[in-house]
C-alpha cells in the first residue's frame, strides 16, 4: 500500500541531479529485482541512467537520488517489449526503502532539460509561453506497482531561449507538474492556492516556493496542478493551464518553456509502467 501522504519536501522529480551526480553507479547485485524484470519477452537495460531515442522523444532511466538509498541495493531499469504487433519501452523499479523526497524520476524527456543540456529534441525550444499556440501531451500507460509513487507529467520554465551543451540549471524559474495518478490523500508540496477548472477537469493548484537548489544557492517555485482522479490515459491542455497561470500572475508571459517530461517519482517500493501512448503536440 502506497504512502498516503507525502512530505512537503517532495518536489524534485525531474530536477533529476545537478549533472555532476550523473555517475555510473557500481554494479551491485539488488536487494531484489525490480518486477518487470520477469515478465516474458521483456528487455531489460538496468544501467544507471540508461536511454533510449524514439524520434523527438528521450527515455531515461533517471536515478538522481541513488545516494539516499540506505540498507539497500535498489534496482531501477528500462525495458522493451512486443505486445499486440508494436513495440513499447517503459520502466520497472524496486526501491525497498521509503524517502519523501524522491528516490528517482524514471521518465521521457522532450526539448532542452537544463538539468542535463544538450541539443533541444524540437528546436521550437525553449519556446517563449506567449508565443506558444497550442502545446498539449497525450498519454496512456499501464502501471501496476506497490508503494508509494505517483505519476507527475511536468515542464521546466526557464528565464532565457537559449540553450546550452552544458546543463544550465541556474536558468530554472519555474517547475509545474501535472499529478494523473496518485494514493487517495497524497500531497504535493506546498499548499493550495486554486482549484481552477481547465478543460471539463477542477484541478487543486499547490505552490511551494523556493523548492531546490539551481546550484547558485537559489531555488525556484514550483506549481503541481493534482487531477481529481486517477487518470492513466489522456490529454494534458498544457498551453490552457499555462494561460490561466498568466492571466493569474503565477507565471509570466515573457518565460520559457524549456523541456516536457513524463514520469513516474518514486518515493519507495516497486512497479512497472509500459508506455502505450506518448506524443508532445506543439503549434507552432
Amino acid at each position: 500500500m502506497r504512502i498516503a501522504l507525502f512530505s512537503s519536501l517532495l518536489c524534485l522529480a525531474a530536477c533529476s541531479s545537478i549533472p555532476a551526480q550523473k555517475v555510473a553507479v557500481a554494479p551491485a547485485k539488488p536487494t531484489a529485482p525490480a518486477p518487470g524484470r520477469a515478465e516474458a519477452g521483456a528487455v531489460a537495460d538496468c544501467s544507471a541512467w540508461a536511454t533510449a531515442i524514439v524520434g523527438p522523444y528521450k527515455y531515461e532511466n533517471n536515478i538522481w537520488g541513488i545516494d539516499k538509498a540506505r540498507g539497500f541495493t535498489p534496482d531501477q531499469c528500462l525495458l522493451r517489449r512486443n505486445k499486440e504487433g508494436r513495440s513499447e519501452i517503459g520502466w520497472t523499479w524496486n526501491w525497498p526503502g521509503y524517502d519523501p523526497t524522491v528516490y528517482a524520476y524514471p521518465q521521457i524527456m522532450f526539448g532542452w532539460k537544463p538539468w542535463s543540456g544538450g541539443k533541444p529534441s524540437d528546436a521550437r525550444f525553449p519556446l517563449k509561453v506567449s508565443a506558444m499556440q497550442g502545446l498539449s501531451l497525450e498519454y496512456e500507460v499501464e502501471t501496476l506497482a506497490e508503494g508509494s509513487y505517483n505519476l507527475a507529467p511536468e515542464i521546466w520554465l526557464t528565464s532565457s531561449d537559449k540553450w546550452t551543451e552544458q546543463p544550465n540549471p541556474t536558468l530554472i524559474t519555474t517547475e509545474i507538474m501535472f499529478w494523473m495518478d496518485y494514493q487517495q490523500g497524497a500531497v504535493p508540496a506546498g499548499k493550495v492556492v486554486d482549484q481552477p477548472v481547465l478543460a471539463g477537469v477542477r484541478y487543486e493548484l499547490f505552490k511551494a516556493d523556493n523548492i531546490g537548489n539551481r546550484g547558485d544557492g537559489r531555488g525556484w517555485t514550483l506549481y503541481s496542478f493534482r487531477s481529481p482522479t486517477r487518470q492513466l490515459a489522456g490529454r494534458i491542455p498544457i498551453d490552457e493551464l499555462l494561460r490561466y497561470m498568466v492571466a493569474k500572475g503565477l507565471v509570466s508571459a515573457d518565460e520559457y518553456i524549456a523541456s516536457v517530461e513524463f514520469g513516474n517519482e518514486v518515493v519507495g517500493g516497486s512497479g512497472t509502467t509500459w508506455v502505450r501512448k506518448f506524443n508532445v503536440q506543439v503549434t507552432p
